[in-house]
């Protein structure tokens, strides 16, 4: 899936790597995560666990830490992700570390969240592909 750069929610500047994703199957509200590949992890805010109806257990995986530059605290979660262009769609399912506070109007799609792609980003042209591999 062939995907144009955009700007990032809630930030000016030149447009970026971003992919909308439907987390845990909340249609209404797919979030836009950049494609961050200095990151291991998938990240969002926790309203968005909320959103989705997702409980959140702070009481096992609850870890501080510091993403851009501020600290937050982060509760981790397996959720069902899902990529969408026109009719093609993959769902997988990744751990994602919900954050609060989350200072940021977008999510933050990992390497872990990208592992079931071959990922191309083409800053020139101004477009990701994110193509599903096969065995």
């Amino acid at each position: 899936m062939r995907h144009a750069f955009q700007a990032l929610p809630g930030l000016a500047g030149r447009a970026r790597p971003v992919v909308d994703l439907v987390v845990e199957g909340l249609e209404l509200a797919p979030q836009a995560c950049l494609l961050d590949t200095g990151a291991t992890e998938v990240r969002m805010g926790a309203h968005v666990a909320e959103l989705a109806g997702i409980e959140l257990d702070e009481s096992l995986l609850t870890q501080e830490a510091v993403i851009g530059g501020l600290q937050t605290t982060r509760v981790a979660a397996a959720v069902r992700l899902e990529l969408r262009q026109g009719e093609e769609r993959h769902a997988w399912s990744s751990t994602v570390y919900f954050c609060d506070p989350w200072h940021w109007a977008f999510g933050l799609l990992g390497l872990a969240g990208m592992d079931p792609f071959r990922v191309t980003i083409d800053s020139c042209e101004e477009w990701s592909e994110l193509r599903l591999r096969r065995g």
